[in-house]
């Protein structure tokens, strides 16, 4: 999803992350209402559901990768178990990051962070992944690294992944591309007509 600052490109990315409510309409998960839930419902829904990529990825310093890959659990006052363990294990390795399981962010580079907070999304198996501006803060080649990964994520059918940006790197890797303006979609890639103009 892309289109100009003010757009309502971040606003519509909180809606459906449970984070903010709509002033019309319904939000539906799963096909059942939360649009009036409160804040505790909201909350539940948002760790076992929704999963968040930020433009930064907030990694807490002094944890190691793998605690930051864990720290949702943590928060929430779980102790994370060994079969969680080896789930965030699997996925630092799957994306690269083996050799510094047991590192401090501080020594990873920025595309190497984003992908953390990548697994660190994955972590509570999320039916949607909400990426906002995930690449706007690399260099072209830890972008590509990140794109890559996410594309590769996308092809598990039990997960639907939006992304926010507005770098143009992004598009060939979308399977369906919106530009919005003003909040209202002012481009739909599914929808154009050969020869239509793109973002």
């Amino acid at each position: 999803m892309a289109g100009p600052s003010g757009s309502g490109k971040t606003t519509l990315l909180s809606i459906m992350g449970l984070i903010l409510t709509p002033s019309e309409g319904r939000l539906l998960i799963d096909g059942s209402n939360v649009t009036d839930s409160s804040e505790e419902a909201l909350a539940t829904l948002r760790n076992h559901y929704i999963g968040f990529v930020f433009q930064q990825s907030m990694l807490i310093p002094a944890l190691t990768v793998l605690e930051n890959c864990l720290i949702v659990h943590s928060i929430q006052g779980a102790k994370p178990d060994a079969a969680l363990r080896r789930k965030a294990t699997g996925y630092l390795k799957d994306f690269g990051l083996g050799d510094y399981i047991n590192a401090r962010p501080e020594v990873l580079s920025s595309g190497q962070k984003q992908r953390v907070a990548v697994a660190r999304a994955l972590i509570n198996d999320p039916i949607m992944l909400l990426c906002d501006e995930p690449t706007s803060a690399l260099d072209a080649e830890s972008g590509k690294v990140v794109l890559d990964t996410l594309k590769a994520l996308s092809r598990d059918e039990r997960r639907g992944q939006i992304l926010v940006t507005h770098d143009p790197r992004v598009f060939p890797y979308a399977d369906r591309l919106l530009k919005i303006e003003e909040g209202k979609i002012v481009y739909d890639s599914r929808t154009a007509t050969v020869g239509a103009p793109q973002p």
